[in-house]
């Protein structure tokens, strides 16, 4: 073994494979995602490739010294980036990728919520690079090496196993037994396209993972979206809404473009959902949908400190087990999802990146169709969401926090007063015979770490709580926030519309500038579990409801049709990836932005490709979980291609073209 070890190459390779192994193993350990199955195989075999390959480009580099220093600094870089990683997902619910660094310099206003979120076990993933400086220290210089000199035939030797290495690892991408049994994306398709980004570190590992991921960034290359398809549909459904093909199969009969009429063929062949009994129960109501930045269940389970979130949720129609999933890109991209009952693309902005786009079935379109004149407010500008360009696009008129005549400070931890925002916005939109409305807050946005207007204000009704400062500052903002919907209520009572008003309520994403620590102690479920620190409240509120709870497992996804429903209006149930929450076929599943999904049996976490069961009232064979992943699959990737193909605003004008010519 001394022996082999005075060969510099072999040395190195050994270095450093062991060195990503191990690092790919804490990873996974630290992340809560290590599972003892195949791809620990695939990541030991990727580790000796990368490690023999690099260790090859050094054995040109005569000076040791120098082999030390670049084999430190690269061992260094992937222990880094997996910490990032794990601190990343922590903070925000998704890998990271380079496809988002649109948002870079925006994201520096988040690094030190990042950092005072970040679990300081993820610092543990340094430990082989302290060990990697400690044996270069005291170790390795008792060991005399010398260069591998490459002569002819030991150069084809070594360029022969770097090429079997290749091969045995590419023979796992193809293998079956080293797919698992619930994905519904194929390794070799995935390793193409790591699309799914906690697919694919759970089958590649956080390194290649990495590799493949700033490839493609340099390389130019856009993710696609060529995986298996399927729309899960029963052909036993029978529906009572009629709506009239002929034109859609016109269009399909003569489209040349194959990616336009995959999507074509998609949406087409999905079930026509049927009405119910809550159909048209809002007819003619106005609608004002509010968006809670930063908001989680806190807000509606303390009646003294937020009596009129509690009134909403306990007055109101509530949805138990709603979840408000992260992606790299939370507020834009889930306001998006809202709005059009799309899956946004989780590893950039859709917001932002195809903000011009057009999307003549989002929910203010649909409205509009019905009479009703739609609006877009929210307190703060332009500088993270294009929104004076994506909200018209999406077929409202918007208002943002200069046009609403509200002070704001440029400073990231001082935001304006939500109650100024209802103050502001109301005297605009009431005054039309029939509205709808879309109200973005912003006063509970993070930090919290630092003292502020608004996370200060109110301090003092909470100095008797046992928890965080951080804590006290989110609920001094969440205090200014219930004060802003009590103004919206005395508002409506008083010009006498609240009868004639539906507000609905989500929230964005939970503050995540909090650590799961710091918020666990006001919560009697664990948060650190099954993504339930996702959990957020949904709220339907009319004053003439009855108080309900439903018990119904759901995301903003399905907000839309939901509401379509309830409204009445002109639309094709087809074109949204959600579901009608009151549908008697409702899939009753809550999907997050990794793929992973929660049932009232199960929840399934595709970072380990493995499901847990939440109790023993029903039991997933193995062909249903897969089924079901496959589903998932299909609408995530269909989804994000027609956001790169700007598929609705095709459709669009086909329907007109076609239309005109007859």
């Amino acid at each position: 073994m001394k022996q082999i070890l005075k060969n510099k190459l072999f040395k190195n390779t050994v270095i450093i494979s062991i060195y990503i192994f191990i690092t790919e193993i804490m990873f996974e350990i630290l992340g809560s995602t290590f599972v003892f199955d195949y791809p620990i195989l695939r990541i030991l075999v990727s580790s000796i490739i990368i490690g023999y390959f690099l260790s090859l480009m050094l054995n040109f580099i005569k000076s040791n010294l120098l082999n030390k220093i670049i084999i430190i600094i690269f061992s260094f870089g992937i222990s880094f980036y997996a910490m990032l990683q794990l601190g990343f997902r922590n903070f925000i619910g998704n890998y990271m990728s380079f496809n988002t660094s649109s948002q870079l310099g925006k994201v520096t206003d988040y690094i030190k919520d990042y950092f005072m979120s970040f679990d300081i076990k993820f610092y543990l993933i340094l430990i082989p690079f302290v060990l990697l400086i400690l044996y270069y220290i005291f170790i390795d210089k008792r060991i005399k090496t010398e260069n591998y000199k490459f002569v002819q035939y030991k150069f084809v030797n070594s360029i022969t196993v770097l090429v079997l290495l290749c091969g045995f690892y590419y023979s796992t991408l193809l293998l079956d037994f080293m797919q698992n049994k619930y994905q519904s994306i194929e390794n070799k398709t995935l390793f193409k396209n790591p699309s799914m980004q906690s697919i694919a570190i759970n089958q590649f590992g956080v390194s290649v993972y990495g590799l493949l991921d700033v490839k493609n960034y340099l390389l130019g290359l856009e993710y696609s979206d060529d995986v298996y398809l399927t729309n899960g549909n029963s052909d036993s459904i029978v529906t009572d809404r009629t709506i009239d093909d002929t034109i859609w199969q016109k269009i399909i009969d003569s489209e040349e473009d194959d990616d336009y009429n995959t999507l074509n063929k998609f949406f087409i062949s999905r079930n026509i959902t049927n009405t119910n009994e809550y159909t048209g129960l809002f007819e003619g109501k106005n609608l004002i949908l509010i968006m809670m930045e930063s908001v989680n269940n806190i807000s509606v389970t303390n009646k003294e400190e937020f009596p009129t979130l509690y009134k909403l949720y306990n007055e109101g129609w509530h949805f138990k087990n709603n979840y408000s999933p992260r992606s790299s890109c939370s507020t834009g991209n889930n306001e998006f999802s809202a709005l059009t009952s799309l899956y946004a693309i989780n590893t950039l902005c859709s917001s932002n990146i195809f903000k011009d786009n057009t999307y003549y079935e989002s929910l203010f379109n649909v409205f509009k169709n019905k009479g009703y004149t739609s609006l877009a407010f929210h307190d703060y500008t332009d500088y993270y969401y294009d929104r004076h360009i994506s909200m018209p696009n999406l077929g409202s008129k918007y208002y943002g926090v200069v046009d609403l005549g509200i002070d704001y400070s440029n400073e990231y931890k001082e935001w304006p007063s939500d109650v100024d925002f209802i103050e502001k916005a109301y005297d605009i939109f009431s005054k039309e015979d029939k509205f709808s409305v879309l109200l973005t807050t912003v006063t509970t946005h993070q930090p919290y770490y630092t003292s502020s207007t608004y996370g200060d204000k109110y301090l003092d009704l909470f100095s008797d709580l046992n928890v965080h400062l951080y804590l006290k500052r989110y609920m001094s903002k969440m205090k200014v926030l219930d004060q802003a919907l009590d103004l919206l209520l005395k508002k409506l009572e008083n010009d006498k519309l609240i009868d004639d008003t539906v507000i609905v309520l989500f929230g964005d994403h939970y503050p995540y500038g909090l650590a799961n620590s710091v918020l666990q102690p006001m919560f009697d479920y664990d948060i650190s579990i099954n993504q339930e620190v996702d959990r957020t409240p949904f709220i339907i509120y009319n004053s003439k409801l009855e108080p309900r709870e439903f018990d119904s497992y759901t995301t903003y996804i399905n907000i839309l049709p939901t509401l379509a429903n309830l409204f009445n209006l002109d639309y094709d149930p087809r074109l949204y990836l959600g579901e009608d929450l009151f549908d008697e076929n409702y899939s009753n599943i809550a999907i997050f932005s990794d793929s992973s999904w929660q049932s009232p049996y199960a929840f399934y976490n595709s970072s380990k490709s493995k499901l847990s069961y939440i109790n023993d009232d029903y039991k997933y064979t193995d062909e249903e979980i897969k089924n079901i992943n496959d589903i998932i699959n299909s609408k995530i990737s269909i989804s994000n291609k027609a956001i790169r193909k700007d598929y609705f605003t095709y459709l669009n004008n086909k329907f007109n073209e076609f239309n005109e010519s007859n």
